[in-house]
């Protein structure tokens, strides 16, 4: 597959609208009922405009073109990127809101006229994201203007979508886990006596920003010692000691599309505990990628997980969720850890997953986390970047 270092690079970032993913989100919404989708976050926008905004704002009808929502500035720009969509323009957040209210009336009508059915509550359904990045304000002000639709969520419309990815997405996602491997090798090579994380995330970083990422979907988590037992780190304050468990977590994004790259060092020789934790991760690694295929669950795959830590003594450690959806979002379905029941929701071909979500930890004592990013193929699972899991670092 081509990386993303072999197109063009200007391109990127500039209003590419996916008429054809819109398409398939209405006829979606029709299916569910829903008389307008409201984007109001930034992964939604990145996929169905391919750019994103600060303030992502859109509507999309239950039929016909997209309408855009921006500030008067942006005009002329948009109109010249949607020639055969509408740009709704405002000049005051009072005008915006007003705006909106006007047209989710109209759609009311419309998709009345059109037989869309109503809600559970006899109301006609409007769909927003509830994610991670969608303002609760913004939600909540959504309600309150709008009392006579039913906010519901658009998760069961355009999730389904997003989770198997096109050759396109792959190549951004590619490019996104070597970005990581970058920042990934000027973090080890820091690793001595005496560094400090907030050294090595701010090399890290510039390392990555410097090869092509724009940012990152996460903080960098930088932990040592038994800090390396947090789920989700932080930088550790005290600085590196001889003999210490190291853990890197890196997520740098590529035009939205996340990486999540995870590595665990040890500086010096592992002592016979650190050495059993990182040899079970390792076998955990192994036997969940053997076990992957599409149908699999991630409840399965947990299983596979346990016998790896059954066998080394353990199974008592053992954070259920070894892998999650990754993709315009840092954590999509399945989200196990997030939400129990996609613990048995069955793996899909060209889905994107990690392997490797959970910290396998010895409370007061230390952890360990070794994690990549898969496409599902029918044979299995196929690492986007192969970075080289190595713990030992030699001082």
């Amino acid at each position: 597959m081509p990386g993303l270092h072999e197109f063009d690079l200007a391109l990127r970032g500039q209003m590419d609208v996916r008429y054809e993913r819109i398409a398939r989100v209405q006829a979606g919404m029709r299916e569910q009922g829903l008389i307008a989708i409201v984007v109001m976050n930034h992964d939604d926008y990145r996929y169905l405009f391919g750019e994103d905004r600060t303030q992502p704002r859109a509507l999309i009808p239950f039929q016909g073109p997209p309408e855009l929502i921006a500030f008067t500035g942006e005009e002329p720009e948009l109109r010249a990127a949607i020639a055969d969509g509408r740009v709704r323009v405002f000049g005051s957040v009072g005008g915006q809101i007003n705006d909106i209210v006007g047209r989710v009336r109209e759609l009311v009508a419309e998709g009345v006229a059109a037989g869309i059915p109503a809600g559970a509550a006899s109301r006609p359904r409007v769909g927003m994201q509830m994610w991670f990045h969608t303002p609760a304000f913004l939600v909540d002000l959504f309600r309150h203007v709008n009392p006579e639709v039913e906010l519901v969520s658009s998760d069961p419309v355009i999730d389904p979508l997003r989770m198997v990815k096109d050759a396109e997405e792959l190549s951004l996602m590619t490019e996104a886990q070597r970005i990581a491997g970058v920042g990934m090798d000027r973090a080890r090579e820091l690793l001595q006596p005496g560094v400090t994380a907030q050294e090595i995330a701010t090399e890290a970083t510039y390392s990555m920003m410097r090869a092509g990422a724009e940012g990152t979907s996460t903080p960098i988590y930088v932990n040592f010692g038994i800090e390396t037992c947090m789920l989700h780190g932080r930088l550790t304050p005290a600085p590196l000691e001889r003999g210490q468990l190291v853990l890197i977590d890196l997520t740098p994004q590529v035009d939205g599309y996340c990486a999540n790259l995870a590595r665990t060092f040890v500086l010096g020789e592992p002592d016979a505990r650190q050495a059993e934790l990182l040899a079970t991760y390792r076998e955990i690694v192994a036997d969940v990628r053997a076990a992957m295929r599409p149908g699999v669950t991630t409840a399965q795959l947990d299983a596979k997980a346990k016998e790896a830590c059954v066998r080394h003594g353990l199974a008592e450690r053992q954070v259920y969720g070894i892998g999650h959806g990754i993709g315009l979002r840092f954590e999509e379905p399945p989200a196990s850890t997030i939400i129990p029941p996609h613990r048995n929701l069955p793996l899909l071909e060209g889905m994107t997953v990690t392997i490797g979500h959970p910290i396998l930890a010895i409370p007061g004592f230390g952890g360990v986390r070794f994690e990549d990013v898969y496409r599902l193929a029918a044979a299995g699972p196929e690492i986007l970047f192969d970075y080289p899991i190595d713990p030992v670092v030699g001082i």
